[in-house]
């Protein structure tokens, strides 16, 4: 019975019949496949309207001939109130920007010395502290001070016993009691002992005693040896050298104060940029930590070296800080303004996208090919004034850009 059917199926699939009807199945399957890939599927429209599509542009693609378009239906082109223009050449300010990094005023930074040999016993400010002149910022124990008070005291007393013999003396000498010889070396002896009592009263002014405290000073027991160390200038510390504790000695730091009011802004110019670079050219200077504030300075100095690795050449602004906002090494942008114009090619600041990665962001200008299709030019800009930015490349005179709106086709690109 299983033979009887075996040879009844195998004379159906040698028949012409069933080899003719799988034929027509297979050339209407392939039939199916390039009718959907053509566009014939019914998934691309929407009760009969045709969906818009929009095609990512891909990185490189212009630069190896692909084409890279924004296509939107005629209706969202319309809902955009896109508004076009030309790129036009204009003459604009010659601008340089630049990187630069916030460096103190080297000619405002003060050091703080020992004024004495000894022990460091109290600090009383740490780093980044504002100080005032003359505030205490340490005390140093010094024996050096206590040894200088005590021989003050002893000479003080002795010049007043030779102040009263020169007197006695004067008196003798115009009776005749004493020669003019005798008067003329007491004299003598007392410019010697003015001279010591002033020298040690300096002494202990530099040690940090005030004329109050020296005049006071009439006994042994109110010699002191600890030596405040005064601010001589007012500012913000910027070093710190020292802890409590620490023996000192003349020449050992104790604290750098550094007036932060003004600061250098380091800025690298390259090679090909030296010309604009001149002593008095005014900078503005801008920064990411205050995206609404600027501040402007004029260069100060330009290093006539040029670095000979990277071929750049360091120059230096000057610039108020008010506030203090700008910080010692921070980094900063710098735009050199140069004294004249000239003329360049231009778009709109509101044209330019950036589009991309955070860490691999390009420029773009959208420029439109009709029908509603959009290629996204990339582009490099340089500098930007009046809200035109210069265009240093990708775009052409008088070729036709999306001047306003162009922030809703980088949206539509990104969905």
């Amino acid at each position: 019975m299983s033979d009887d059917r075996g040879s009844r199926i195998g004379e159906i699939l040698s028949s012409g019949s069933f080899r003719l009807a799988l034929g027509l199945a297979l050339a209407l399957t392939v039939a199916a496949v390039i009718w959907r890939r053509t566009g014939g599927d019914s998934s691309d429209s929407l009760a009969g309207r045709p969906v818009p599509r929009v095609e990512q542009i891909v990185p490189g693609a212009e630069a190896s001939g692909m084409r890279a378009d924004l296509e939107l239906a005629p209706e969202m082109v319309e809902r955009a109130q896109l508004q076009y223009g030309n790129v036009t050449m204009q003459p604009i300010a010659a601008l340089l920007r630049t990187t630069a990094t916030v460096q103190p005023d080297a000619y405002r930074e003060t050091p703080v010395l020992p004024l004495v040999e000894g022990r460091l016993t109290s600090v009383n400010v740490r780093l980044g502290d504002t100080v005032s002149e003359g505030q205490v910022l340490a005390t140093i124990f010094s024996a050096e001070l206590a040894e200088t008070q005590m021989k003050y005291l002893t000479v003080d007393a002795n010049l007043q016993f030779h102040i009263n013999q020169a007197r006695r003396f004067e008196k003798l000498a115009d009776i005749g009691a004493v020669s003019r010889q005798e008067l003329e070396e007491v004299v003598s002896r007392l410019r010697e002992h003015h001279a010591e009592h002033s020298s040690l009263k300096e002494r202990m002014r530099l040690y940090g005693l005030t004329d109050q405290e020296i005049l006071a000073l009439q006994t042994s027991n109110q010699v002191r040896s600890d030596v405040p160390v005064h601010a001589p200038t007012g500012g913000t510390i910027t070093t710190r050298d020292v802890n409590v504790g620490q023996n000192l000695a003349m020449r050992d730091r104790l604290f750098t104060i550094t007036d932060l009011s003004n600061v250098w802004v380091i800025a690298s110019i390259h090679e090909k940029d030296i010309a604009i670079a001149r002593t008095g050219t005014p900078v503005s200077i801008s920064t990411l930590a205050y995206p609404d504030r600027t501040w402007s300075g004029k260069i100060s100095y330009v290093d006539p070296r040029v670095d000979p690795a990277t071929r750049t050449l360091q120059v230096r602004v000057e610039t108020p800080n008010h506030g203090l906002r700008l910080k010692p090494g921070m980094f900063v942008d710098a735009m050199i303004r140069s004294g004249g114009n000239e003329p360049a090619l231009v778009v709109p600041r509101a044209a330019v996208q950036e589009i991309g990665q955070s860490d691999h962001q390009q420029q773009v200008v959208f420029v439109p090919l009709g029908n509603g299709r959009f290629s996204a030019r990339r582009v490099i800009l340089g500098e930007e004034s009046g809200g035109l930015v210069r265009v240093i490349e990708g775009l052409k005179e008088n070729e036709r850009i999306v001047t306003e709106g162009s922030f809703f086709l980088k949206a539509e690109m990104a969905r």
